[in-house]
């Protein structure tokens, strides 16, 4: 054997031993999950309690939750990233700057924000189910959708359709092949995760994408929405729906930065642009409906914000600037609906 080639060999596994060291302590302080470190420990539900300063908010687990006391109002706010996101702080984001506009009212108001990354609207039903009758909200707000499409994406474009992962509606009932423990380990690097999300974004776009998920992705969103609406309603609160906003509006597609089309293409590798704008559309059209149907209250954050990119970190998270116009328009759609919930009564929908 050359040993002039070992060299060169062990330099080059010392040299990406490092990277991939450096990688993992930055993946986890970004709330990933590492080999190094392991399963990254998300709080529990977390509730921002009332404290003599509005602008001093505390979190706490949710089956540590005090009792209800006479007269509080609690809000339930479900969601993803979107209220939880690990690049702002707790204050930051919508949920707290919701309660800090809530509390000026000078009531009791407790605002629950049961949001965690990477959740979908069933799981935001099954915390709710689990926990609702615990925390006893009053009002559950519903605030989701882009992991709903990147999930329905992989089921309908993908060519494995729901339910087949556990062998209903599969012509082969034997279970795929699995890689090798070698190829596990080097999936779960950061490094393979790096090298991943910054090339296979580059290869998506260059595919043939589909501009929409079609009639089955609607007819699913809806069923989702519709029973999340049910257990709010068995848990005793009130149903809140909102309509999804992003950083750009479908008018000025061809206007898109790259960097906003690439991330999409990084978690979601058969649908478009023009077929996320699509699937938005059609699901904020469906929430409307359902609204508009069982006489829930609608918080239209598309329109307030949707298209101006400065409240935006990327094309569905965002900014500071971002947390406090949605912790607003939240807020004023409350106070139209429910001037009396505000004032510590109970929320009247006709």
């Amino acid at each position: 054997m050359n040993f002039s080639l070992l060299r060169v060999l062990f330099l080059g596994c010392i040299y990406l031993l490092l990277i991939e060291s450096a990688l993992e302590i930055r993946a986890h302080f970004r709330g990933f999950d590492t080999i190094a470190f392991g399963t990254f420990q998300r709080q529990d539900v977390s509730v921002t309690t009332a404290l003599s300063s509005p602008q001093d908010p505390r979190a706490i687990p949710a089956s540590d939750t005090p009792d209800k006391k006479k007269g509080e109002t609690r809000y339930w706010i479900a969601s993803s990233s979107h209220a939880e996101d690990i690049y702002l702080s707790r204050e930051q984001v919508f949920p707290t700057r919701l309660e800090t506009r809530l509390k000026a009212i000078g009531q009791p108001i407790t605002v629950i924000n049961a949001s965690h990354a990477g959740m979908d609207i069933d799981a935001n039903r099954t915390e709710l189910a689990a926990k609702g009758a615990i925390a006893q909200p009053d009002v559950v707000i519903l605030y989701q959708m882009s992991t709903e499409i990147t999930k329905l994406s992989k089921q309908l474009l993908s060519g494995k359709q729901p339910g087949t992962s556990k062998g209903q509606g599969s012509n082969n009932p034997q279970s795929p092949p699995q890689p090798s423990r070698i190829a596990q380990w080097y999936e779960s690097t950061s490094l393979f995760a790096l090298l991943k999300g910054n090339v296979s974004n580059k290869l998506t776009g260059q595919r043939v994408l589909a501009d929409t998920l079609g009639k089955r992705a609607d007819e699913e969103f809806e069923l989702h929405v519709k029973e999340f609406v049910d257990t709010a309603r068995q848990v005793g609160a009130q149903p809140i729906l909102c309509t999804f906003a992003t950083s750009h509006s479908q008018r000025n597609i061809p206007n898109v930065p790259n960097e906003v089309s690439d991330l999409l293409f990084r978690y979601n590798v058969y649908l478009s642009l023009s077929g996320w704008f699509d699937t938005i559309s059609r699901f904020n059209h469906i929430l409307k409906r359902i609204a508009d149907e069982q006489h829930i209250p609608l918080v239209d954050i598309d329109a307030a914000v949707s298209g101006h990119s400065e409240y935006f970190r990327d094309f569905v998270h965002f900014t500071p600037e971002g947390h406090q116009k949605v912790a607003e328009t939240i807020f004023a759609e409350l106070h139209t609906h429910a001037p009396k919930q505000l004032a510590g009564g109970t929320l009247s929908v006709h």
